[in-house]
């Protein structure tokens, strides 16, 4: 399922077994919550050498419903991507709603009012494996209960009581032999109880683990922590996922603590705000000196937006609100991480990551803005 076929210090690369095909990390999944990644189509991510996509469990019940993604035989189908997705449980997504929305949560599950209807909802274990398994994903998350960073500590014991219960319970509930199951832990930013989170998740023997609750606003360096200690209490033989993470230099250090895989909406939100990833550091293409720069978006970079257009013109695309710059930022952005992972993978069986890090970050950081 999980073949781990380099390692170079805690950086690895291996390759995750899927219904929909084979996974070679580390890798990115772009988010495409509601069935669809942000003006970007499946063709698209193919051409950049996406691998995977991850999904809203959660937000596909809630519309278009389980009954029209079966109607086209499953989530795959319904948004023409023939490689791997990933559905997430929605917690973060339930947690993070505005009061009016999310009710209550208690050890049954999450109670919440549809933001498109107002109808209530109560997210159970058995709920969601149930819409994960209809809708076919080739690997689903378990159900957790992900506490806001600046919780107390209290607050972050109960949040563990409800996952390690819901993840106990998703386990036993799940029976799709063709379907992955990854479990979740949580644990806020204090060392202990993510300790004992990891610890306990990874005694379930799911087909991997994920650290979630994490990039959600705390300091750097404390998720760096989390992560350390999460690497270190967990088995090597499966694969390690932090949700959320999606920042070129967030990613290349995770890599380093040994972390397989991520998703983020960092990428293409950036990008629609002008924000553009490139080698020599981050730019923000509405500043008025790209108004007259005639070069290449990135000179370094290789994907179409890179040969075709110029920083000028898509300075004019943002500052003229044309929404083809949202989609070319959009396309350049996650291309650039596809890339800098296909290279980083490399680096790692070559064994050279640590110096491959460290030479792309110190270009990244120091360059033009």
């Amino acid at each position: 399922m999980f073949t781990i076929k380099a390692e170079d210090n805690k950086a690895r690369t291996a390759v995750l077994n899927t219904a929909h095909g084979k996974v070679e990390t580390p890798n990115f999944k772009a988010v495409a919550t509601k069935g669809a990644v942000k003006l970007i189509t499946p063709e698209d991510l193919k051409e950049m050498g996406a691998q995977e996509i991850i999904s809203n469990a959660f937000i596909l019940f809630l519309r278009p419903g389980l009954e029209v993604i079966e109607a086209h035989h499953g989530l795959h189908k319904f948004m023409n991507w023939d490689r791997t997705i990933f559905t997430d449980c929605g917690g973060f997504q339930v947690h993070s709603l505005e009061h009016d929305f999310h009710l209550n949560t208690t050890d049954k599950g999450i109670q919440f009012r549809s933001p498109f209807d107002g109808i209530k909802h109560l997210l159970t274990p058995k709920k969601l494996i149930e819409i994960q398994e209809r809708i076919t994903s080739d690997v689903a998350m378990a159900l957790d209960h992900m506490p806001l960073y600046g919780c107390t500590k209290k607050e972050a014991i109960i949040s563990l009581k409800h996952t390690h219960k819901w993840m106990e319970e998703c386990k036993k509930l799940h029976n799709n032999p063709k379907q992955l199951l990854f479990g979740i832990a949580q644990g806020s930013v204090y060392p202990d109880l993510r300790k004992k989170s990891v610890r306990y998740i990874d005694s379930l023997d799911f087909d991997g683990i994920a650290f979630g609750g994490l990039a959600i606003g705390e300091p750097k360096d404390k998720m760096y922590d989390m992560i350390n200690i999460s690497v270190n209490n967990c088995k090597k033989e499966k694969p390690r996922y932090v949700m959320g993470i999606g920042s070129p230099e967030d990613i290349l250090k995770c890599i380093g603590l040994g972390v397989d895989t991520f998703d983020s909406v960092f990428p293409t939100r950036n990008a629609r705000h002008g924000n553009i990833f490139t080698h020599n550091g981050p730019v923000n293409i509405e500043n008025s000196p790209y108004k007259k720069d005639y070069s290449k978006l990135d000179q370094d970079c290789n994907c179409k937006v890179c040969k075709k257009f110029t920083k000028s013109y898509m300075h004019h695309l943002f500052r003229t609100r044309e929404p083809l710059g949202l989609r070319l930022a959009s396309y350049h952005n996650l291309f650039f991480i596809q890339d800098m992972l296909k290279q980083a993978r490399k680096a790692i069986k070559n064994n050279e990551f640590k110096d491959f890090k460290n030479n792309f970050l110190k270009k990244y950081k120091n360059g033009t803005r």
